[in-house]
């Protein structure tokens, strides 16, 4: 008698198989769309330091440069002269995400280095913004800036249009996806999925782009208006141009955060499909 009641309480306790799956597909997706987005939104996807040897062999060549190393050596300050008159270059750790690039160094280290003529700047600057800089009137304003043609800023243009795609898609298929579970209707469900799919590979071109980014080399009369590791007074930043040589540009953590993203979006489009398979074919879509 106790196994015959026990044995119905324990059905009505577990839910049809079908709901279980909706809701693993409802967290699989709310994961998804946060990793993705939280890795487009993120300034870490590369990172930009300086390689001290060769650094101080390029400085020990030049009789005019003196290298001074602060906090640890994680910047350089690098001492020129030009027609009598003494100027400090920063050469410092940066990252930078699809729109943006930040001054790696915490306030407190920037205002250490003010001692020694570091600039009041802004510790990050828009890729977007109209003034490529880092700080007041005393650093260049859009001076030797690439032009929008060169290939390297069209690929972080396109990166960046390719990412916004992203996000307005994800934004839409969550909007779409609640409305099928909500309304039971397979259609929107089924859309979701391919919308999913198409994040995913938008998603995929922003990656690729940033990958490949740095393979564009810049002309020689081109200098890196984007000031990439370099804070300098505009009078004599295009004396660092002899030092880029040491410059090192490494992938970051956003970058793998990213891929994980896309992968998982990938995973995410097909749950989605085949949900949309099994209401059609299950009667919780008419319950």
């Amino acid at each position: 008698m106790n196994a015959q009641t026990e044995t119905p309480n324990r059905a009505c306790c577990m839910a049809p198989p079908p709901v279980i799956f909706l809701f693993v597909t409802l967290l699989v997706t709310t994961g998804t769309t946060a990793l993705l987005c939280g890795a487009i939104m993120s300034d870490h996807w590369e990172n930009v330091t300086w390689d001290k040897t060769i650094l101080e062999k390029l400085t020990h060549n030049n009789t005019t440069n003196a290298l001074e190393w602060q906090l640890n050596g994680r910047v350089a300050i690098v001492t020129v002269q030009q027609g009598g008159r003494r100027d400090n270059l920063f050469l410092v750790p940066m990252h930078g995400g699809i729109w943006t690039l930040c001054i790696d160094i915490t306030d407190s280290d920037m205002r250490f280095l003010g001692r020694s003529g570091f600039p009041n700047t802004r510790k990050c600057v828009n890729y977007l913004a109209d003034e490529v800089v880092l700080s007041g009137d005393d650093l260049y304003r859009n001076t030797g800036f690439p032009s929008n043609n060169h290939p390297r800023i069209r690929m972080q243009n396109l990166s960046i249009s390719c990412s916004l795609v992203c996000m307005i898609i994800l934004g839409s298929a969550a909007l779409v996806g609640a409305f099928g579970v909500c309304q039971r209707q397979i259609s929107a469900i089924l859309v979701t999925g391919v919308m999913y799919l198409l994040a995913a590979l938008f998603g995929l071109f922003t990656l690729m782009i940033i990958y490949v980014k740095r393979q564009q080399e810049m002309p020689d009369n081109d200098f890196d208006g984007t000031i990439e590791g370099l804070i300098a007074p505009k009078s004599v930043s295009h004396l660092a141009k002899s030092l880029f040589e040491a410059r090192i540009f490494s992938k970051s953590w956003s970058l793998s955060l990213g891929w994980c993203g896309v992968l998982m979006c990938s995973i995410t489009s097909g749950m989605w499909i085949l949900l949309s398979k099994i209401m059609r074919y299950n009667s919780y879509s008419s319950t």
